[in-house]
């Protein structure tokens, strides 16, 4: 989500792109973030391959490669952008070519994609200027497919998470109740914004909106592992974030010691005009 899960939508705040100390402060701890944070189902990784000229992919917003990894062992050659010097050294360790810069700036030097993908980062790239480059970057009929996912997490979590920063982080952009319901109602307005910034450049094809329902289990330790990586908590100090994870954590223990997340993956995806 864009600010504190995946972040968590906030429709009434400035852009997410414009947070820069958020958008690159998930390298704080890259290794954590790459074993606490899901990968995406097979069959979006399939169905974006299957829906692109070609397997050479530009991946925005790489951070430590999670993607990235899941398009290669798709048959994909994959390049990462990522402006986080520490999420991009983690990927390369794990064998993705990265390269370090914010994707508004980075210069490709005149090399061409079949897909740009981005997960769960296309909310930090400036929506019209990110499209716009990617259209510059991929080969007519290249298909722009940013993807993100939405968890559902449950009532009593939300709740838990909302007392405790009221308390330890009262500045941290943090709304439970736009989680109280529809997770997918809560990201709509990302969604339109990546879709209108699509339709700005005038080089794409009429947006599309492809979802995938999946759903993990995760035990109380898993829970609290992936929290510390939730955009806005990233920069919390220790103290701080201690009391957070035992508010989380006793949430968990009252269901039982483990919380089932449904997740929707959503892909905003647009294919280059032949003629742009």
């Amino acid at each position: 989500m864009p600010t504190l899960s995946q972040g968590q939508p906030d429709e009434s705040g400035p852009e997410p792109h414009l947070h820069r100390q958020t958008a690159e402060s998930f390298g704080v701890d890259a290794e954590r973030y790459d074993r606490a944070r899901p990968p995406y189902p097979e069959a979006l990784v399939d169905r974006i391959i299957a829906a692109s000229p070609g397997r050479h992919v530009l991946d925005v917003g790489a951070g430590t490669g999670i993607e990235a990894r899941q398009f290669q062992a798709a048959g994909c050659t994959v390049l990462g952008v990522e402006p986080d010097e520490r999420m991009a050294a983690f990927a390369r360790r794990n064998r993705v070519d990265v390269e370090v810069a914010r994707f508004e700036a980075w210069e490709p030097a005149g090399r061409q994609f079949d897909a740009v993908i981005s997960g769960t980062a296309w909310h930090w790239v400036d929506p019209v200027v990110g499209a716009a480059k990617a259209a510059r970057v991929l080969r007519p009929g290249g298909r722009l497919a940013p993807f993100h996912h939405v968890p559902q997490l449950p009532a009593e979590v939300v709740d838990a998470l909302a007392t405790a920063l009221r308390r330890v982080a009262p500045d941290i952009p943090f709304n439970p109740g736009l989680l109280s319901g529809s997770a997918m109602d809560a990201y709509r307005p990302l969604f339109a914004r990546i879709a209108d910034g699509i339709r700005q450049t005038g080089r794409f094809s009429e947006p599309e909106q492809w979802r995938f329902a999946w759903e993990r289990t995760y035990t109380r330790e898993e829970w609290l592992d992936q929290l510390p990586t939730f955009g806005g908590l990233t920069r919390l100090p220790p103290d701080k974030m201690a009391e957070v994870l035992d508010s989380a954590g006793t949430a968990i223990d009252r269901l039982g010691g483990h919380a089932t997340m449904p997740y929707t993956s959503v892909v905003i995806t647009s294919t280059r005009s032949p003629t742009a």
